[in-house]
């Protein structure tokens, strides 16, 4: 999978993915939203569930970015 094939399945702007160490720079955006997200407070059940949906799709991010191609 090229990078702006990963761009659109992950709904990510291609002007943003243009090369690996772009996908990097995204990451550690993510990261920094839930570690922002995990500091709000008390996490029910549901904020949870949320939050580790958001690590799984960030880590299907991290290994497709990593084996594409250009």
């Amino acid at each position: 999978m090229n990078l702006t094939e990963i761009a659109k399945k992950f709904r990510v702007s291609e002007n943003f993915l243009n090369s690996k160490e772009d996908g990097l720079l995204i990451v550690q955006s993510s990261i920094n939203d839930l570690i922002s997200e995990l500091n709000l407070g008390v996490i029910d059940e549901n904020r949870k569930q949320s939050i580790i949906t958001k690590l799984e799709k960030l880590s299907d991010f991290c290994k497709e970015v990593k084996n594409s191609s250009f």
